[in-house]
């Protein structure tokens, strides 16, 4: 892409800068590496600056039929390599619209202010960290200073066209059995769902002090790494929305990694929560879905019942042995005995209500537990924070996303019109068709003479008229 006699000429150059600066003395190794990219930013920026204004006088030099120059405006964009100021021509319609050749071709959004790279950082860097030390880090990158604020609304603006495509995906489920391009054609996968609450801001009085993050990771199996056990295929997704709205989705992100028809099998691990155990019906009818009790909750409840550890580890064995029903009957009669805690019979009903689940044949699924932490509250709740609900769902889809390698939605120019830009350009294209002679509310001349034949209606007729009606139509057997 570059010219490489520019290139030696705009290093050669660069290399004599840096040069005075070493040559004016009393500079560190350190300091003469910060200075020099102080100094090779400003120039880039600059640079940068100056190609765009070529490239936008190339594109208006010879301006297609129909299209004016409205005025040169100055622009201003916080980037990467700091801010880059530039001047672009805006250009008329034949209808009144607004034209930016420079935006339309580089696909700029409209009215940004911060370079589509840039906030592909930030909202990066925003998912990991707060709001403010994301735009702290882009400035000690060498990029332009933005606020927090600017950091939070490129997050939201990211998380609304996560939300976006993940409804479409279910919407279009159906469709997605094949990824485009090929996807992983594994017959058997596994699933986790659990939830985990984050903190909420500015609730009602009275109102919930809390939002469940509702997640689900699928996977094609587990391998040794080392001394870790490492998924391989990893497919996340988590947000704050109801069960019915939430598996739709999670079924499509499985979709974007799995070839769903060729998926034969799906092991579900869950809690026993009855939002999670409902997943299996989301997926294609002719997919075997084996729902798994995870061990781990299976053990802590029975371990919960008894002072002694010893009476619990016997449950738990029994139950590792096959004899979940034998360990239901025993603590039952601990129950009736006296022998068990307050809260045993809540367990008894946990292990009865979920009997179907407890020490079923299948691969190990592990726990969401460590999973939900290290992926969703390692951001939203290690330091005295909360969100709002769609601030939380938001940051959920970009965490579950990050988690597995997916991209996130680009910002674009033609979804990026405001409903007052439209209304505007709307406006505009109606005045230029008033001017040609046709108004909003009027037709264009009267072409023929008008005639139109006579028509008849038959609803009041007795049902053989409606049927011959029909019959002669052409409508028979089309369910009228």
């Amino acid at each position: 892409m570059g010219n490489s006699t520019a290139s030696a000429a705009a290093e050669a150059a660069m290399a004599d800068i840096f040069t005075d600066m070493l040559m004016d003395g009393g500079l560190t190794l350190a300091a003469f590496e910060r200075g020099a990219l102080a100094e090779g930013h400003a120039i880039m920026a600059r640079a940068m600056g100056r190609a765009l204004e070529r490239r936008d006088r190339a594109l208006c030099s010879e301006l297609p039929p129909g299209l004016r120059v409205h005025d040169v405006r100055a622009r201003s964009l916080a980037t990467t390599v700091g801010d880059v100021r530039f001047s672009w021509h805006r250009l008329r319609g034949p209808g009144g619209e607004a034209v930016v050749p420079l935006a339309d071709e580089l696909d700029l959004p409209w009215g940004a202010r911060v370079s589509p790279a840039a906030e592909g950082f930030l909202v990066e860097a925003g998912a990991e960290v707060s709001y403010a030390a994301a735009a702290r880090l882009l400035a000690r990158a060498g990029g332009s200073r933005v606020s927090a604020k600017t950091v939070m609304l490129a997050v939201r603006a990211a998380g609304e066209r996560c939300a976006e495509e993940d409804a479409r995906a279910a919407r279009d489920l159906f469709d997605l059995g094949v990824k485009p391009g090929g996807g992983t054609g594994a017959a058997e996968v596994c699933v986790e769902a659990d939830g985990t609450w984050v903190a909420l801001q500015g609730t009602a009085p009275g109102g919930p002090a809390k939002v469940e993050i509702k997640a689900m990771v699928a996977y094609s199996g587990k391998s040794e790494k080392g001394r870790k056990v490492a998924r391989e295929s990893v497919v996340r997704h988590g947000c704050a929305c109801a069960p019915s709205d939430f598996w739709p989705e999670a079924v499509a992100a499985i979709g974007s990694e799995f070839d769903l028809s060729a998926l034969e099998r799906v092991h579900l691990g869950t809690d026993g929560e009855g939002w999670c155990k409902r997943g299996g019906a989301y997926f294609p009818l002719r997919v075997e879905v084996t729902g798994h009790l995870d061990p781990f909750h299976v053990n802590r409840a029975l371990l919960s019942c008894f002072d002694e550890p010893a009476m619990g580890w016997q449950l738990v064995e029994a139950v590792a042995d096959g004899g979940k029903e034998a360990a239901a009957s025993l603590l039952d009669a601990c129950i009736g005995l006296g022998l068990a805690r307050k809260g045993a019979p809540r367990v008894l009903a946990y292990l009865r209500n979920n009997a179907d689940l407890i020490a079923v044949e299948g691969p190990s699924l592990g726990t969401m537990e460590s999973e939900n932490q290290h992926l969703y509250k390692s951001r939203m709740a290690s330091v005295p924070c909360a969100w709002s609900r769609a601030g939380a769902s938001h940051m959920a889809r970009l965490r579950s996303r990050r988690g597995s390698g997916r991209p996130v939605p680009p910002r674009t120019r033609a979804g990026s019109a405001t409903p007052l830009r439209r209304r505007r350009d709307e406006a505009r294209e109606t005045a230029a068709l008033e001017r040609s002679g046709l108004t909003a509310t009027g037709c264009p001349p009267r072409v023929g003479s008008g005639y139109e034949p006579p028509r008849a209606s038959v609803v009041a007729c007795s049902a053989e008229v409606r049927y011959a009606a029909a019959v002669d139509s052409g409508m028979a057997g089309t369910g009228w």
